[in-house]
C-alpha cells in the first residue's frame, strides 16, 4: 500500500519515467502545448512550473537546461518565454481516448505565441506568359482514366501448390 507517495510512478521504472518527463517538457517548450493522459499531464505541469520558477542566469543552470531540454533551439525558446511578463502552465481536460477510454488533457504554456505564417511571406511562383491554361472537363478526364486502367488489367497468374510434405519442423 502506497502512503504519502511523493513521486508519481506512472507505471515505469525511474530512468524511463525521467526520460518520458524530459521528452514531454521538450515538446511543451518547442510547440507550446502537449496532449497527453491526465496523470502524465499533472506531472508535466508540475515539472514545467518548477522549471519556469527556477530560472536564473547561472552557467550551471544553463547546463542543467541543456540536459533537460537537449537542444539549443529549445533552450533559446525557453529563455525567450521565461523573460515574458506573464508566464505559467495551464491544463485543460480534453476528453477520453477512444481505444481505452483514458482521460486526456492538454497542457499549454500561457502567453506562448506560435509562429504564424502570413500569406505575404509565402512566395507564389510567377506565372509563365507563353503557355495558356487549358480547361479540362472532369467527367471526360475520369472516363479516359478508366479506359486506360481497363486496358492494363491482366488475368491473375495461377499459383502452383506442391503436394509434397514440408521438410521443416514448422511445416508439420
Amino acid at each position: 500500500m502506497y502512503k504519502r507517495q511523493r513521486v508519481k510512478k506512472l507505471g515505469r521504472k525511474k530512468t524511463h519515467r525521467e526520460s518520458l518527463i524530459n521528452n514531454q517538457v521538450r515538446s511543451l517548450f518547442e510547440n507550446g502545448h502537449v496532449r497527453t493522459t491526465t496523470s502524465k499531464a499533472n506531472v508535466l505541469k508540475s515539472n514545467a512550473e518548477r522549471l519556469i520558477s527556477r530560472y536564473s542566469e547561472d552557467i550551471s543552470f544553463r547546463r542543467k537546461l541543456g540536459e533537460i531540454l537537449g537542444n539549443k533551439k529549445i533552450v533559446e525558446s525557453y529563455l525567450k518565454y521565461v523573460k515574458k511578463e506573464k508566464t505559467g502552465v495551464k491544463m485543460v481536460k480534453v476528453g477520453f481516448r477512444p481505444g481505452d477510454m483514458t482521460e486526456m488533457s492538454r497542457v499549454e504554456l500561457v502567453n506562448f505565441k506560435e509562429k504564424k505564417v502570413k500569406k505575404e511571406e509565402i512566395k507564389e511562383e510567377p506565372k509563365k506568359k507563353g503557355k495558356k491554361e487549358e480547361k479540362v472537363d472532369m467527367k471526360e478526364f475520369g472516363k479516359k482514366e478508366l479506359e486506360k486502367k481497363s486496358q492494363k488489367i491482366e488475368k491473375p497468374k495461377k499459383v502452383i501448390v506442391s503436394k509434397e510434405r514440408a521438410k521443416t519442423r514448422s511445416g508439420l
